[in-house]
């Protein structure tokens, strides 16, 4: 549990560093302007932003009450320090400890997830072999070390001017941590009716304009309107096929709704849409 505390302790130094980089970033492409003007003269029906992140924090053996206190310490990062809930979630292998808060402005939820691996009663120890334990055990004999994961999910309502902050956040987070993994940014937002394919295409090349994005790869056929791409000027990217990509815009339909969804993320989606 050394490492853990550790993360705890350095992901404040980390954290205030983010912000002070932040404060010189005049020159990056501002990705929610881009977003909210590629409207044109249409009005904007919700523009709402989903982080979230994913990866392995490690392999070690954490109690429960070590699990809360991650959960905790990444929620004070976010500024949630009161009234939230805690549940603990076991499926198969798997357990998972979840924080999580919900308001009128949106929702957080972060999670300990536990990849058990427990030896069998029958499982042979080779000789001389004494298992690698580490932090508490509860007195649980023959406990191994397990692989920890940490997601974290920001929803927020009606406001994407906060998305690249966030997204900076929880990767600073995650780089503190040792965490390895990615952190997606997603903006949605909607009109109202259905866009025709010309509408699609100037929306999207609208976009791409204003983010300096040049497209590595597209599909703008009529039910699956995808397109990645990539801005030196948008922050991190991931790189597929050898080219590198931080963009990704979809255009759907909801039928319910009759409103079209238009998706900017950065690297990629992890919506389904």
């Amino acid at each position: 549990m050394k490492r853990a505390m550790y993360a705890v302790i350095v992901l404040w130094a980390v954290l205030t560093a983010v912000y002070m980089t932040n404060m010189g970033r005049a020159r990056k492409v501002s990705i929610s302007t881009a977003f909210t003007d590629s409207a044109g003269g249409e009005e904007w029906c919700e523009l709402d932003t989903y982080i979230e992140g994913y990866g392995k924090f490690g392999v070690c053996y954490l109690t429960q009450e070590e699990k809360e206190r991650l959960v905790e310490n990444i929620a004070s990062a976010l500024g949630i320090t009161s009234s939230y809930g805690l549940a603990t979630v076991c499926e198969d292998e798997v357990n998972t400890t979840v924080l999580s808060k919900e308001s009128v402005n949106g929702s957080v939820t972060i999670k300990a997830i536990t990849q058990e691996q427990q030896r069998t009663d029958n499982t042979a120890v080779p000789a001389g072999t004494e298992p690698q334990v580490t932090g508490n055990t509860n007195g649980l004999a023959g406990t191994q070390p397990q692989a920890q994961y940490v997601y974290v999910n920001i929803t927020v309502y009606n406001n994407i001017d906060c998305a690249v902050s966030y997204r900076e956040l929880v990767e600073g987070m995650f780089d503190a941590m040792g965490i390895q993994g990615n952190v997606n940014m997603n903006l949605v937002g909607s009109l109202e009716g259905a866009l025709n394919s010309t509408e699609k295409n100037e929306l999207a090349d609208g976009l791409l304009d204003r983010l300096g994005a040049k497209v590595v790869t597209e599909n703008r056929d009529s039910d699956i309107f995808t397109i990645y791409a990539y801005s030196k000027g948008a922050g991190s990217y991931i790189t597929i096929g050898g080219n590198k990509i931080n963009m990704n815009i979809a255009i759907g339909y909801d039928e319910e709704q009759d409103r079209t969804k238009v998706y900017l993320a950065s690297p990629i989606n992890s919506l389904d849409y």
